[in-house]
């Protein structure tokens, strides 16, 4: 048999290794209800979010800026529920802390076409944001509990998917739910909140996703092992911080997060002014090509998998991302553009997915609250400030022309904040984050005879 024969079998019985396991996990009654119950309610999640920046721009006269202000109540919260979720997630049984997230979002949504002050919706979205962040790490350190270790990427795939995987459909179905607004006389409910039946649907979507999870058998911290009682408000921060396992993953997830919102902040600038596009439809184009990206990554990662250890995965993920920012950065030409954007979204999905297995393999039951905690807090924290960022770097540099040597050259800002990102992302994959040269070494870089074993495993201290 030819060698070409030999990688096509191997990759049919990937394939076919690939197509069993999902087989597997979709019979596993535990898994899909949590998995139905968080597509449902990341489906009206996404519905809200397109509700609060139609409600947020009208309260406010037509202001971009108030809608962009929205995205300063997603940092904050991760400040004070990163740390609470830690506390909760390692303690409670992490069935009912679900259930009672989903419960209170619910009733938190329910409220917001009734908000006359646009404080008063930023104060709600400050609390509906503590609750998600809470409800994320308790469903991240639940699903091993879930699923066989050899499951972990499929599970976080899927998990991954109905996050993202619905924002088209939410998007159409936000567009449907506004239509019969219009069509009430002045003075009605909907003619005065148009957006009310947007949000009364998310209600119902957080109430439907806590039955599915009432129904659902999880195992919680103290069924494996005694929590420790003794508890510290920042202890998600300072288990973080002491173990260099988490350190490593946390520093390469807040790197690939400035990525994910460099593109998100000067996307808009960047197929406008260096691209030439002549509509926000090209923008929009860029960001579903994008979105379309992830989902290969996804796909391609169930293969991946199966030869390639995920230490190698993660360092290559974070080299591909920042190179393909670096090069996105000095192209003029949107067709190009748009290829980059699907190995870029591709490479970011694998990143994610992989630093969020690595940490449900190498952190114990007991422990993996508090790392979920910081993991979600710092994403979603430095995907904000990497919007921030590459934001007023665009802004300060604009459009700049350079006279060297009798030739001119043009400065694009929002080319320098996509090439400065890139930087900062690849520049993570070589970086010892203050360990022994020979154990981050022995960490990151390529080894299949030594293979780490699988199962929860307690991060060991700096040697």
């Amino acid at each position: 048999m030819s060698e070409g024969d030999k990688e096509g079998t191997s990759l049919m019985g990937q394939m076919s290794d690939v197509k069993s396991e999902f087989g597997t996990l979709t019979r596993n009654k535990n898994f899909m209800k949590l998995f139905w119950g968080q597509l449902t309610s990341s489906m009206g999640d996404w519905v809200t979010t397109f509700a609060l920046m139609s409600l947020v721009y009208r309260m406010t006269g037509r202001s971009s800026l108030a809608v962009g202000g929205m995205l300063a109540f997603r940092i904050v919260p991760a400040l004070f529920s990163g740390p609470l979720a830690a506390v909760l997630s390692d303690r409670l049984d992490r069935r009912k802390l679900m259930i009672g997230c989903d419960i209170s979002r619910g009733l938190i949504v329910i409220a917001f076409p009734f908000m006359t002050r646009l404080w008063t919706l930023y104060v709600l979205l400050f609390f509906l944001e503590g609750l998600t962040i809470v409800w994320l790490a308790a469903r991240d350190a639940s699903i091993p509990n879930l699923v066989e270790d050899s499951q972990l990427t499929m599970a976080n795939s899927l998990s991954m998917a109905t996050t993202y995987g619905v924002i088209p459909f939410a998007a159409g179905a936000f567009s449907l739910l506004m239509l019969p607004a219009s069509s009430f006389a002045v003075g009605s409910l909907l003619a005065r909140h148009p957006t009310f039946l947007a949000f009364v649907i998310d209600a119902v979507s957080f109430f439907i996703s806590a039955l599915f999870f009432y129904r659902m058998h999880l195992e919680s911290p103290k069924h494996h092992a005694e929590p420790d009682q003794s508890w510290r408000f920042w202890e998600s921060i300072s288990f973080a911080v002491r173990h260099p396992f988490t350190r490593s993953l946390l520093l390469g997830v807040a790197m690939g997060c400035i990525g994910g919102g460099s593109l998100y902040a000067v996307g808009i600038g960047y197929v406008k002014e260096v691209l030439g596009a002549k509509s926000d439809v090209a923008f929009g184009l860029l960001m579903a090509i994008f979105g379309i990206g992830m989902i290969a990554g996804v796909v391609v990662l169930q293969v991946l998998t199966k030869h390639e250890e995920k230490p190698y995965m993660l360092r290559i993920a974070l080299v591909v991302t920042g190179g393909i920012l670096i090069g996105m950065s000095v192209i003029h030409v949107l067709v190009l553009a748009y290829i980059l954007a699907v190995f870029f979204g591709a490479a970011f999905g694998i990143l994610f997915l992989v630093a969020v297995t690595m940490v449900q393999e190498r952190v114990e039951d007991k422990d993996r609250g508090k790392a979920f905690a910081a993991f979600h807090a710092v994403s979603r924290i430095f995907l904000v400030l990497g919007a921030g960022i590459s934001g007023g770097i665009a802004g300060l540099v604009g459009v700049r022309k350079l006279h060297i040597l009798g030739m001119t050259f043009t400065v694009y800002g929002v080319s320098l904040a996509l090439f400065i990102s890139g930087i900062l992302i690849a520049a993570v994959s070589v970086v010892p984050l203050g360990e022994k040269k020979e154990r981050y070494r022995d960490y990151f870089y390529r080894d299949q005879a030594e293979a780490p074993a699988s199962g929860p495993q307690e991060p060991e201290e700096p040697g």
